[in-house]
């Protein structure tokens, strides 16, 4: 995963919290919107405990450049534990990823509690099926 190059993963929960409490959002975002690619630092709640989710964003375009994707893929989440930290990849199947897309995904990593760490795919095909 690239997030390493572009985030400080070894921010804790009140580290990032703390940093947070100065900003207009709840998340810090590096890199320009919109883009095919965003790296972006939350706090959430994962497996019963506090977690600061440390998240690169990307198109399914974007992504297919540096991993091995279908003809027709779904979208991704891929979930890892580093040392210590949480790191995830998440490609969607937009266009462009703007703040709206942040927020969204935002509120879906919050909420989905059936959330583990792995690949998975998701959603509909991004050539063949309609929403």
């Amino acid at each position: 995963m690239c997030i390493h190059k572009v985030l400080n993963i070894s921010l804790s929960v009140d580290e990032l919290e703390n940093e947070l409490s100065t900003q207009p959002q709840s998340y810090l975002v590096f890199g320009e919107l919109p883009a095919a690619k965003v790296y972006v630092q939350f706090t959430g709640n994962f497996e019963g405990k506090s977690v600061v989710w440390n998240t690169c964003i990307s198109t399914l375009k974007e992504y297919a450049k540096s991993h091995e994707v279908a003809d027709d893929p779904k979208q991704v989440i891929d979930i890892r534990l580093e040392e210590g930290s949480y790191l995830v990849e998440i490609a969607l199947n937009l266009e462009h990823i703007n703040r709206a897309t942040i927020e969204r995904t935002i509120i879906m990593v919050r909420k989905y509690k059936r959330l583990r760490t792995g690949r998975h795919e998701y959603g509909v095909r991004s050539k063949t099926e309609q929403v």
